[in-house]
């Protein structure tokens, strides 16, 4: 027992004393990260893939250029950098593999321009050696200068693949025109550019010009019809815009718009959205909207009413499109033929878009319910209509448990969806949101936000899932009428 304790000790020492004498590193190519084009007098820009093992922290890296730093104070400028202590004086360390940042030591390029070759040492051992190109302000224009032109033209040809009404909207949001006309200046200013000075109004020019590197569309749904979300409908904006007064019968005139929408117009939407990557992970998002309309049924002047948006943008400028003090713009439907087009860059899809159609307050008639007594002053009448209500409660419980199944079976989906087109929204959305891998609970979320029950989010989720719908009853005694059909001389034996 003793001599195993012993044997265990001198292992552990060994170890310790190999440690403390073989301070060692490990440099790898694969996964180091190195600028190789600088202007004069640029620093390094480097990050290498290192690991140490009880390395000194008064080791020194160098460079070819004469340029130093103690490893000690590297490290002091990087308290990202894991790594460990080794021995209790802190005066070695050790770690894995992982990105050293040289940028942090200020390596100054040299003067001049051309090729150079670039080396790298820690303790004088070379671990590093590549070609940097040191190159001139004038030469550093010229490539950025045709770099913004690639990446302008390639965006000019990746709108030039989409519907007209996007191109449009694209067009207008980035500039294309512009931006075209800019870098065509700043190509003159290059040009003619003698100076320093010269060379460097030109650079920061060049720097304030934004030309997106990608283009790509994320979502397209097909024309849905249009129904907006209760909350969004503003009669005080409505009154404002239209004239008229709705009497705090809120809720009456918005079924009354409702109405109106259903009798006299027909609304479509299509909803886009396009990403565009700047690069250096910025990025923004055109969703762009086009509305049409079937005004062949519409008597009433109607206004398209919407919240101003961010970024909002209208893709025709024939639209004669006015504001309100209350901060909605909208557009008389009589000025347009029979679409609407605009684009935004706020987070709004074709469920919550604040928009919403409706003619003038005064144009508007809400439903009057006339209140009935239930019964008049001759008391016979009392048990003529009693008896006529027992009759029929008992006729409707006889029936039921016939029609129900075929009722359910038939018209349920008719009764849950009065409006084909309201079964194609929903369907719509959820199709979309599951190409998403929107969480089933957030669709639900989504849903009732729009106004849709519980049994109509219930209804379409199961459908679409291919499950079970709640509320269809199987037939009665079908069970036994399928072993019958199966086996009819078997049911004979069973009770």
């Amino acid at each position: 027992m003793i001599m195993r304790c012993k044997s265990a000790f001198i292992f552990v020492f060994t170890i310790f004393f190999i440690g403390l004498t073989s301070a060692s590193f490990i440099f790898s190519a694969n996964g180091s990260e190195i600028t190789s084009q600088y202007q004069s007098s640029d620093s390094l820009d480097a990050r290498i893939n290192i690991s140490f093992f009880n390395e000194s922290l008064n080791s020194t890296i160098t460079d070819s250029l004469g340029n130093s730093i103690k490893l000690g104070d590297l490290l002091a400028k990087l308290p990202e950098y894991d790594y460990i202590y080794y021995d209790l004086s802190n005066t070695t360390i050790s770690s894995a593999f992982q990105l050293l940042d040289m940028g942090q030591a200020g390596f100054k390029m040299p003067p001049g321009t051309g090729n150079i070759t670039y080396k790298l040492y820690l303790d004088e051992v070379n671990f590093l050696e590549k070609t940097f190109q040191i190159m001139s302000t004038e030469n550093i224009l010229g490539k950025e200068i045709d770099k913004k032109y690639i990446a302008l033209n390639a965006s000019k040809n990746e709108i030039a693949s989409y519907d007209p009404f996007v191109q449009n909207a694209l067009n207008e949001f980035l500039n294309i025109t512009s931006t075209e006309n800019d870098l065509k200046e700043i190509q003159r200013q290059y040009t003619s550019a003698k100076t320093s000075a010269e060379f460097a109004d030109v650079l920061n020019n060049l720097s304030n010009i934004k030309v997106p590197e990608d283009v790509s569309e994320s979502i397209n749904t097909n024309s849905i019809s249009f129904y907006p979300n209760r909350d969004i409908i503003n009669l005080d904006v409505l009154g404002e815009i239209g004239g008229g007064d709705y009497g705090g019968d809120s809720d009456g005139y918005k079924d009354a718009i409702y109405s109106w929408n259903e009798k006299n117009l027909k609304t479509t939407v299509t909803f886009r959205e396009i990403v565009i990557d700047y690069g250096a992970s910025e990025q923004a998002k055109l969703r762009i909207f086009q509305f049409e309309f079937d005004k062949r049924n519409m008597n009433d002047d109607a206004y398209f009413i919407i919240e101003k948006l961010e970024n909002l943008s209208f893709a025709d400028s024939s639209y004669q499109v006015k504001g309100t003090d209350s901060g909605y713009d909208y557009i008389d439907l009589k000025d347009i033929s029979d679409k609407i087009i605009f684009s935004t860059t706020q987070d709004v899809d074709f469920i919550n878009v604040p928009a919403f159609i409706s003619p003038s307050l005064d144009n508007l008639s809400p439903a009057k319910v006339e209140e009935y007594p239930l019964f008049n002053e001759n008391p016979s009448s009392k048990w003529i209509l009693f008896g006529i209500i027992v009759f029929l409660v008992l006729l409707i419980a006889v029936v039921t448990y016939i029609i129900l199944q075929r009722w359910y079976r038939r018209k349920y989906e008719t009764y849950l969806f009065k409006n084909r087109n309201n079964l194609y929204n929903i369907m719509t959305y959820i199709q979309n949101a599951k190409k998403k891998e929107m969480p089933r609970e957030e669709i639900i979320k989504n849903l009732k936000k729009a106004d849709w029950t519980g049994e109509q989010i219930k209804y379409a989720l199961n459908k679409y899932e291919g499950k079970k719908i709640a509320g269809i009853i199987d037939r009665p005694f079908n069970k036994v009428v399928q072993e019958l059909e199966k086996n009819p001389q078997g049911l004979e034996s069973k009770p």
